[in-house]
């Protein structure tokens, strides 16, 4: 309801500046209009002529006519200026288009070691440790199946991170040491564990 208010106390504020605009254009216009009725009678007559359906046919067919004119420019003129008001007289900005910046190839290089690492840490690391715990409630069998199925998970991980380019970065490379350590930390944890367990 203030919202409304506030538009309402705006438009009012702006009414005399538009009507000073509007009395000047009245006043130009009554200088151009005849003052006799003999030079006015002709107009007048050809306005009495017309009839609704004429006008509405020209406005169909789009015919250019004094009629269709008058009523285009009177139409197009209030949309405008009630447009104006209402808008704050603001042209609304254009909405920003969010374009996506292309990575560098150090960028993306960093991007998929770094979810190489989210990816062993948050999917095989707890099931690493869950193993270790409870492998007692397991077969022998299926403490062996889970040995190997980790086995080959963390080596297929470090064939991804030996796949991805870090040449001339020493950032990058040290980085990807540092990764390839982490999963072969817990490649030789599982090597422990499986002699531990075998002993």
């Amino acid at each position: 309801m203030e919202k409304i208010t506030e538009q309402l106390n705006e438009f009012k504020s702006k009414i005399p500046i538009y009507t000073e605009e509007f009395q000047d254009y009245i006043v130009s216009l009554k200088e151009k209009i005849p003052t006799s009725y003999e030079e006015l009678h002709p107009h007048i007559e050809y306005v009495k002529s017309i009839k609704p359906e004429d006008v509405i046919d020209d406005f169909k067919n789009l015919r250019v006519s004094p009629i269709t004119v008058s009523l285009t420019l009177v139409f197009l003129t209030t949309f405008l200026i009630f447009g104006k008001l209402l808008s704050g007289g603001k042209p609304k900005p254009a909405p920003k288009k969010k374009t996506k910046r292309k990575l560098t190839p150090a960028q993306k290089a960093n991007r998929q070691i770094q979810e190489i690492l989210d990816f062993v840490e948050s999917e095989y690391v707890p099931e690493i440790d869950k193993f270790i715990e409870s492998y007692k409630s397991l077969s022998s069998e299926d403490v062996q199946y889970k040995f190997n199925y980790f086995e080959e998970m963390l080596l297929k991980e470090l064939m991804k991170l030996d796949e991805i380019d870090v040449t001339g970065n020493e950032i990058l490379r040290d980085n990807r040491r540092k990764v390839i350590k982490f999963i072969q930390d817990h490649q030789k944890r599982l090597d422990k564990f499986k002699k531990e367990i075998e002993a």
